[in-house]
């Protein structure tokens, strides 16, 4: 299953290594700052940024908060599991 994260871009909830607030930013003190070897995509400018969505091969930028991406996940799970 895949979940939308923002502008036209979707992945695979199984790639989903971790999600970040983006409070910080890219700060050595933010968890993100220990993936900067993946490709990194902004989907919004860097002002608008409100959550960090690592994947196996990629670190987006993402203008939807972490509690909207968090219930998008929660609710497929709560439909297979029917």
């Amino acid at each position: 299953m895949y979940v939308h994260i923002g502008d036209t871009i979707s992945v695979p909830i199984e790639s989903i290594i971790t999600m970040v607030h983006a409070k910080g930013g890219k700060s050595h003190k933010s968890p993100i700052h220990h993936y900067e070897t993946l490709e990194y995509i902004a989907m919004v400018p860097e002002e608008q940024i409100k959550t960090y969505v690592v994947t196996d091969d990629c670190v987006y930028g993402s203008g939807i908060s972490i509690k909207t991406l968090m219930r998008r996940i929660d609710e497929f799970y709560s439909i297979i599991k029917r």
